[in-house]
């Protein structure tokens, strides 16, 4: 299937001089910030707290990176103060704190290079989510890398026809991993060993989560966008239109119940199949660069193709110091073949490196790569930056950083990996952690301080995905020395998380209890 066409390029960027102008009014202070939102939400573009910057949303389909548009990235940090970035759990890159001059600047800078900012927000088909190390790392059940394509490619037709009542996330797993949470979308494909898919429906994280419904196996690849029509027009004619806060597709779910959205969802695809011509030609562009030697870095990881390495870059809470993130662009931009795979656990990944290449790339970001399951730790950006933010997330994570290596006398490395969220929307995608926190209050001697709600036992394991369950919440003065005191008990005992936990729940209980 061809690339995205020139008119539907046309139509991505059609709505950008009323986007500029209204950016100029929002700076200005004669546009309301809830009405700017209205403008620029479906551009990608958001007001920030304060309303005195914005952030772009970069959206990459399944975190792909290519040359064109690392030099876009390049001459951007470059030429404007951008001095924010966070790689987010639906695989885009946000720049943030941009000023007028910058955003208006870079919109149509990115739509030439191929990077599609329309849709990234809003009511929209949003960026599609996938694995990120598809076509190169090894236990595939098949590459799905030119059904991934011609997937994203069709979508973009979606976003300027389908008239949705909220977002519609799409995402594919190649059948070892779910990187992109295939199992917890609107829609999601599940590559299997005997090379079909299967399907998933009517799942997505944030207020009232849902994990996904298993509508259909054994589905020929060339048919993936027959599936995507489908579900496209079943959300447009069920989706709740009068009640925002109900209008995603698990609503769906649960108005019909799971058998009859079955039934319903795949007469939808049967129509598809009479009324529109999408069956996929697949069009496989396999890596020809080869490499020698053996990389010394223990961070590099080989691919599928023999003498070449991916290395993973995971910075603090998906926050890339800016120095590094623009040095490891200028580094890798000469390179053949080499790319960026964004990941939804906010690392990225450097691929088709060979072994020198891949020792350099470890070089260049090891001061700021996380080296424990603690450092990999994923936060959305939290209230002091996003409009709607509860509480701050970013900030929080920090927090417990600090307090942590104040403390001493705690081994981090056995700490697990956290997931934090600032309010119900899971930017931080909490509800499928083995921890997760949302920003939340609590009552406090009759007054409402800020607090986390603590869950637990949450999983986007492809076989058993299952949503955390919350089981306290914890004041944000409290909970730093929480996990201090957790950490005491595991550096005790000289065992990961992980493991302590499986083995001693009730001991977890009873130090939970004592912040509840």
């Amino acid at each position: 299937m061809a690339g995205v066409s020139e008119s539907v390029k046309a139509a991505l960027i059609e709505g950008y001089p009323k986007f500029a102008e209204a950016t100029k009014q929002f700076f200005d202070k004669t546009l309301a910030p809830g009405d700017y939102k209205k403008i620029s939400g479906g551009q990608g573009c958001y007001g920030e707290h304060g309303a005195n910057s914005v952030m772009l949303r970069l959206r990459f389909a399944g975190g792909a990176i290519d040359k064109t548009q690392i030099k876009f990235l390049i001459d951007a940090m470059k030429e404007h103060p951008i001095t924010f970035t966070h790689i987010s759990t639906g695989q885009s890159l946000q720049l943030h704190h941009l000023d007028a001059d910058t955003v208006i600047d870079l919109f149509p800078k990115a739509h030439a290079a191929g990077i599609y900012t329309r849709g990234a927000g809003g009511d929209n088909p949003r960026n599609m989510t996938g694995a990120p190390l598809r076509g190169v790392g090894k236990g595939a059940a098949f590459d799905v890398t030119p059904y991934f394509t011609a997937a994203q490619n069709y979508l973009m037709t979606l976003v300027t026809t389908l008239k949705l009542p909220r977002k519609y996330k799409i995402a594919f797993s190649s059948g070892c991993e779910n990187e992109g949470h295939a199992t917890c979308k609107e829609l999601g494909f599940v590559a299997e060993q005997d090379g079909t898919f299967t399907v998933y429906a009517g799942g997505g994280l944030g207020a009232n989560p849902r994990v996904a419904t298993k509508v259909a196996a054994g589905v020929d690849p060339k048919d993936v966008l027959y599936y995507m029509y489908a579900m496209g027009k079943l959300y447009e004619d069920f989706g709740d239109y009068k009640n925002k806060a109900r209008a995603r597709s698990r609503y769906i779910v649960e108005r019909l119940g799971a058998d009859e959205f079955i039934r319903v969802f795949n007469e939808y695809v049967a129509n598809a199949k009479e009324t529109q011509q999408l069956d996929i030609v697949p069009e496989v562009a396999g890596v020809t660069k080869q490499g020698t030697g053996v990389p010394t870095t223990k961070r590099a990881v080989e691919q599928e193709q023999p003498g070449l390495y991916y290395v993973n870059y995971h910075p603090f809470g998906g926050d890339p110091d800016a120095k590094t993130f623009l040095r490891l662009l200028e580094y890798i931009y000469p390179l053949q073949d080499v790319t960026l795979r964004l990941n939804t656990d906010e690392s990225m990944y450097i691929i088709n490196l060979n072994a020198e290449e891949a020792d350099e790339v470890a070089k260049i970001v090891e001061a700021d790569n996380a080296t424990t399951d603690f450092d990999t730790s994923i936060s959305c950006v939290g209230c002091t930056v996003c409009q709607i933010g509860l509480r701050d997330s970013s900030g929080m994570l920090a927090k417990i950083r600090d307090a942590v290596v104040a403390a001493g006398d705690v081994d981090e490395a056995l700490l697990p990996q956290i997931r934090v969220s600032g309010c119900p929307n899971s930017c931080g995608a909490h509800e499928v952690g083995l921890l997760g926190l949302q920003g939340f209050s609590k009552k406090v001697n009759d007054a409402v301080v800020p607090a986390f709600a603590l869950s637990m036992d949450g999983s986007c394991d492809l076989h058993d995905t299952k949503l955390g369950n919350r089981v306290a919440v914890i004041t944000e003065e409290e909970l730093p020395v929480f996990f201090v005191e957790l950490g005491r008990m595991l550096t005790t005992a000289k065992t990961p998380f992980a493991p302590w936990y499986a083995a001693h729940k009730d001991e977890f209980m009873a130090l939970v209890k004592k912040f509840d």
